[in-house]
Parts: structure tokens; sequence; C-alpha cells
């Protein structure tokens, strides 16, 4: 789904999300990863800008972040760039934790973007707007940096779309709004992707490296304050 017409507005499509479900679709078969079913991303009241990076399971664990806020019945909104979110396991998790699906995900508040002007402009001009219209205090952009690894966009446009969706998410943070950045490892041979990621951890109040050793994955808060240490039982590998 592209970019709503309406100025400020998101395309968002929860009901199409319902709609698959009721009909008993099935999501994909490789979505629902039991090695992190107990691993959580550990957003904190004071939180602001927290990043997470490194692996591509970061996508999973914004997920699970997002579903775990909406089983709170708080509204979150989800910015999805890598075509990442899948209501399916959303309504496992909350038939898990015996909550009707359909509530929880309607608390989830979803618009994909597919080009990264579209990315941009849902950052810059979109976001801030939903939030208050939803009365949400999280924001989650997952796969942030997807979009912007377009061969045929010029390095110049990139990064005058990163500038300002740095400085968008900058506002927000101070206006006490919490942002998880889902920031998957760039494609193999992909310019300019690794400054956009060193300049957002240098903005962030928290980062959290998602790493796999030995087929078990780690969550490893880095910088001053870290201390935040997780394993994923298991393996992630077995679960792929």
């Amino acid at each position: 789904m592209g970019i709503a017409a309406e100025a400020g507005r998101l395309p968002f499509h929860e009901e199409r999300s319902m709609e698959r479900m009721r009909h008993g679709g099935q999501g994909p078969g490789n979505d629902w990863f039991p090695a992190l079913r107990h691993a959580r991303v550990p957003l904190q009241p004071e939180d602001r800008l927290l990043v997470l990076y490194g692996h591509p399971l970061v996508l999973q664990l914004g997920l699970y972040a997002a579903a775990d806020r909406a089983l709170t019945g708080e509204p979150v909104v989800y910015l999805d760039g890598a075509n990442a979110f899948d209501p399916f396991v959303i309504g496992r998790l909350a038939r898990a934790h015996r909550r009707p699906p359909r509530k929880v995900l309607s608390l989830i508040h979803v618009a994909r973007a597919f080009t990264c002007h579209q990315m941009e402009r849902l950052v810059s001009d979109c976001l801030a707007e939903a939030l208050d219209r939803y009365q949400a205090r999280v924001a989650v952009l997952s796969g942030l940096f997807e979009t912007l690894y377009d061969e045929a966009v010029r390095d110049r446009e990139v990064a005058r779309l990163w500038s300002r969706m740095r400085d968008s998410i900058h506002r927000l943070t101070q206006h006490g709004y919490a942002v998880l950045c889902l920031c998957p490892p760039a494609p193999a041979l992909v310019r300019g992707g690794r400054p956009c990621l060193d300049q957002l951890r240098r903005q962030a109040d928290r980062t959290i490296r998602v790493y796999e050793e030995e087929g078990v994955v780690h969550l490893a808060e880095e910088g001053p304050a870290g201390g935040f240490f997780q394993e994923a039982a298991g393996s992630a590998r077995e679960c792929r």
C-alpha cells in the first residue's frame, strides 16, 4: 500500500490484516521462531530513542515489542519499511496471552512504505500526527533504512531524505515519544547504509546489538548505559 493522498494521513491497513485472518489465511512458514518467544526488547518508561540492529531477527523482535505494548492496552504506531509486519504473529501472541487477536491488532496502527520517498514522508510528515490521533506514545520504525538502499537513488538524495527523517525522529523524542528503530544488516554492496546507522546510534539513548553465536541469539546493550544482556533459548537456525 502506498502513501495516502491526504496530507498527514497514514495509509493504515488493519482491516486488510483482519480480513486475512477471518478467512483463515496462513502467515509465512518461517515467521515463528520458538527460540525467540521469550526474548523481549526492554522498553523502559524513560526510553526515547532505542535502536535495535545487527541481525535480521531485529524485525521479529520489533513485532514482539509492538505486541507487548498492545497486550497492555497501549496503542502503537508501526511504520513498515521492510514489509515485516505480520498479523498472524500478533494473533498468536494474543492467543498465547488469552487475549482476542482482533482487539490486540486494533491497537497497532500500521503503514507501509515501498520507496525511500514514501518512508521519508511517513516519518517526517505523518508520524507526529498519527501518534497524536491514536493517542500513542510509542512508534516502531521497522526497516528504517531498507528503502534507502535503492541503487537508483543518488547518494545526495539519500543524504537529504535521511537528514529529514533524523531531524523528525529527534523532534519526536524531544516531545517525549518513544521511538524504536529496527535496523537489520544492509545488503552486500550497498552504498551509504553504514553511515546512516552510525549516525542513528550516536543519536540514540540506548542501542542494542543483536547477534548470533554458535546458533544462539544474543541481545547486548552497548555504550555507557550497557548492562542489559539476553540470550534467546535454543537456536534460531533450527527455526528457519
